[in-house]
């Protein structure tokens, strides 16, 4: 069964991405003074293979920005713009935590964003130009690499994983011969670690039960919120 990467889920997936989050969420009274337009970019990903209670955890982190640019009344003083800029930024940083602490595919939910707002100037908007801010919100999301969906890969349409290949969840895995029959055979691997050598050759393994870890801890990049 096809699977869509969690990245993917994370941030564009229709109930419980970041970014339709964020659409909708600029969409209610709290941020009906603004009017808004927003992008993203990544800036660092890396996957790592970490260890607690010697057992082994795959993880991606990744470094997120938001641009977003918001646009002001032209006949608004420029502190009172400002104000308005600072505004919008410390609710859209509320809303970022609030949705990552909701979201069952984080390992973490986010704990600091470094927001930044341009000085009045003006923007691109819309295919024109109005006076208002740039902001940009950065920030980690932790995350496993590998679909916790995992019911959903047993059975016949399951990975295939052969010897020596590095293990990309820890737990039993079935021995299956040249014929994608199972041998009745099962060994425990540990995620990063390769599978052990088969019997036969042409033999595969395949996951038949994960095992539960608690999640591994890895402090994001120091940041703080900013004005």
């Amino acid at each position: 069964m096809t699977q869509i990467p969690i990245v993917r889920q994370i941030l564009s997936d229709s109930d419980i991405g970041l970014l339709p989050y964020l659409s909708q969420q600029l969409q209610t009274p709290s941020f009906s003074h603004f009017k808004t337009q927003f992008g993203f970019y990544v800036d660092e990903s890396c996957t790592q293979v970490t260890s607690v209670d010697d057992s082994l955890e795959i993880q991606t982190i990744l470094l997120l920005t938001l641009k977003l640019s918001i646009v002001v009344d032209s006949q608004t003083p420029s502190d009172e713009a400002a104000v308005h800029a600072l505004e919008f930024q410390e609710l859209l940083d509320a809303q970022i935590i609030r949705w990552s602490q909701d979201n069952p595919q984080l390992l973490k939910p986010i704990s600091e964003i470094k927001s930044t707002f341009s000085q009045l100037s003006d923007i691109p908007f819309h295919g024109g130009y109005l006076p208002g801010f740039e902001i940009r919100s950065q920030f980690t999301l932790i995350y496993s690499p590998v679909t916790t969906q995992l019911s959903q890969l047993q059975g016949p349409q399951s990975s295939l994983h052969s010897p020596g290949e590095r293990t990309p969840i820890s737990g039993q895995y079935e021995v299956i011969n040249s014929n994608g029959k199972s041998t009745g055979l099962e060994v425990t691997s540990t995620a990063g670690n390769p599978f052990p050598p088969t019997s036969e050759s042409d033999q595969l393994y395949r996951l038949v039960d994960p095992t539960k870890h608690k999640n591994s801890i890895i402090k994001p990049p120091n940041v703080a919120i900013e004005g």
